[in-house]
């Protein structure tokens, strides 16, 4: 009788045991599950973010270790401020962007009256204001202060985005961006090629202002 009891006992730990490490495992891919299903708002706990800071050390480096040192390569790209490559390789050269400085520039969309906004040039790439620049785009835009992760939504088009990474998720796919994106003022600030070319638009600079079509 003891030894069937004992026995018993046995079954229910390693039941026990297997079923914690199998929420445990579950547990790291909530985030990029509820990604999937547009609820990043339940993330307001910083540790409900690990798989998407791993995803922004990854793409930080500029690279992805998979068996081939891309360090010792030689890889020439340059990188477009009005275009967005989705590359994770960090480019060694930039297009020099039309303004040098922090002002404030027009957007305009097609025949639509232009938005004033400071836009802030940095390494290659102009940014822009991200709720003020989508919202002018005909976007839906929810912003979540405490995460401080940002949604868009334009018909088919939707992005995600967080500050201080590189990684955005473009209709639910993981994809790089050339910088991460910032705080300025109380301000998310993206790649204005990020934001434009996310939703289906092109971007040039026409004159004194950004011509979006």
């Amino acid at each position: 009788m003891r030894k069937i009891t004992l026995s018993v006992f046995v079954c229910l730990f390693l039941f026990a045991l297997y079923s914690t490490s199998s929420i445990y495992a579950h547990d790291n891919e909530k985030y990029e599950y509820e990604l999937k299903k547009g609820h990043a708002d339940r993330y307001e706990d910083e540790e409900d973010y690990e798989d998407y800071d791993e995803d922004r050390d990854e793409y930080n480096h500029g690279y992805r270790s998979e068996g081939v040192n891309r360090e010792e390569q030689t890889i020439v790209r340059r990188e477009y401020w009005y275009k967005w490559s989705r590359s994770a390789d960090i480019p060694n050269e930039y297009e020099e962007t039309p303004i040098s400085s922090k002002q404030i520039v027009p957007i305009r969309l097609m025949s639509k009256a232009p938005l004033y906004i400071m836009v802030i040039p940095k390494q290659g790439q102009i940014f822009v204001p991200l709720e003020d620049t989508a919202r002018y785009l005909g976007a839906s835009v929810t912003i979540y202060p405490y995460s401080q992760i940002g949604e868009i939504q334009l018909g088919d088009h939707y992005l995600i985005v967080r500050n201080g990474t590189r990684v955005v998720y473009e209709n639910m796919k993981k994809t790089p961006m050339p910088l991460p994106i910032f705080m300025e003022q109380g301000k998310l600030y993206i790649p204005i090629s990020v934001l434009a070319n996310g939703l289906g638009f092109q971007v040039a600079w026409t004159g004194e202002q950004i011509q979006i079509d």
